[in-house]
């Protein structure tokens, strides 16, 4: 259907829903709709979902019936040696759940506590209010994704206040699995957000009125404040638990001033900073590259799978691909550094060079590889 300014168009794929109300009262209920909720679409049934979705009603219904086969699971190793488990859904299945994303569920507004999965979010953000604070506690989600229920998916973006109660659970369905909210589908990230929505308002407004900065970032919760701070893990360890969360203990942080305080990787003791030992290692690294060549420094990159590259002897055809590998690496670091300190001058000189040596190596003609 088409809207414009008080007429309303319709297509074939409304055509059962027109039937059901005639046009007269089907144009007041699309007019009344836009009214109460003007950037959402109106989606009355499975026809003009399915056309809305990019699919037929037929295939539509088959993922919704058996949502579950069209994911597989991804096991990712850490650094720190632990792991991963993601569920990614198939091409045809991601193809729709973006369009859930982009469609729907980002014209949703999150909390003002909440520091991740936003346009323009930066990790500065979530640490900034918690810079010279006495007294710090990070607390941290257990299973995060996995926690999150069917029934509070529903109810945080697909509910009867915005869609006939058939079209929000084929919705909430498509962005589940197994009755949970699967980490590794491009809906997951948003879906947390809204969910944590009224906890991130009513434990920051708790927070406010004890002169208590709070900020989340994911599963990562942080609280800081001139004072101590056990009250608020009590606090917030109750509301999770009503909600189906449980607090991940062996995460659990509480630091003084007299200790490094790092909130999301960035140390914040006196103002938001990148932490010494990152930058150390980074000047290593870069240091090596710039002196000896990026295939050279791969041999005694911390990364073990640069190390592994760099000792297997590729293909010279492959050598160069290799080496930008690494310099994009580098340029990545670099970049988070600048992002957090602009006025950084070791590394603005540095970010100079290798750009430059990046440059070289992409135009080294074939036969010097």
């Amino acid at each position: 259907m088409k809207i414009k300014n008080e007429t309303v168009s319709f297509e074939e794929w409304d055509m059962a829903f027109v039937q059901k109300f005639g046009p007269v009262k089907a144009a007041e209920l699309v007019l009344a709709f836009r009214d109460f909720n003007p950037r959402l679409p109106f989606l009355y049934d499975t026809v003009q979902l399915a056309h809305f979705l990019g699919t037929g009603r037929k295939a539509l219904l088959n993922f919704f019936r058996h949502i579950d086969r069209e994911y597989r699971t991804v096991n990712i190793k850490k650094k720190n040696g632990g792991g991963r488990t993601l569920h990614v859904p198939s091409r045809s299945l991601k193809q729709i759940q973006k369009k859930i994303l982009h469609k729907i569920l980002d014209t949703f507004p999150v909390s003002p506590y909440a520091n991740a999965y936003q346009a323009g979010s930066v990790l500065q953000n979530n640490a900034a209010p918690h810079v010279g604070k006495r007294y710090l506690l990070k607390l941290d989600i257990t299973d995060f994704f996995g926690s999150i229920s069917f029934r509070q998916v529903y109810s945080a973006a697909f509910h009867t206040r915005y869609f006939p109660k058939q079209t929000g659970v084929i919705l909430a369905t498509l962005c589940c699995r197994n009755d949970v909210l699967p980490q590794g589908a491009p809906t997951s990230p948003a879906l947390s957000n809204l969910v944590m929505k009224n906890f991130d308002n009513n434990i920051g407004a708790w927070c406010k009125r004890r002169g208590i900065a709070y900020t989340r970032y994911c599963d990562d919760m942080t609280f800081s404040a001139d004072k101590p701070l056990y009250q608020v893990y009590e606090k917030v360890k109750d509301m999770l638990e009503e909600m189906g969360f449980a607090l991940n203990e062996k995460k659990t942080r509480f630091v003084t001033s007299a200790n490094r305080q790092n909130v999301t990787g960035l140390t914040v003791n006196e103002k938001v900073s990148v932490p010494r030992d990152y930058k150390r290692k980074l000047r290593q690294e870069l240091y090596y590259t710039l002196k000896f060549g990026p295939l050279e420094a791969m041999y005694m990159a911390p990364a073990a799978d640069f190390r592994a590259q760099a000792r297997a002897k590729p293909h010279r055809s492959q050598t160069r691909k290799r080496e930008l590998q690494y310099l994009d690496h580098l340029q990545g670091k670099l970049h988070f550094i600048l992002q957090i300190e602009p006025e950084n001058q070791w590394f603005q000189n540095a970010a100079e060079q290798l750009h430059r040596l990046y440059k070289e190596t992409a135009a080294k003609p074939q036969w010097e590889e």
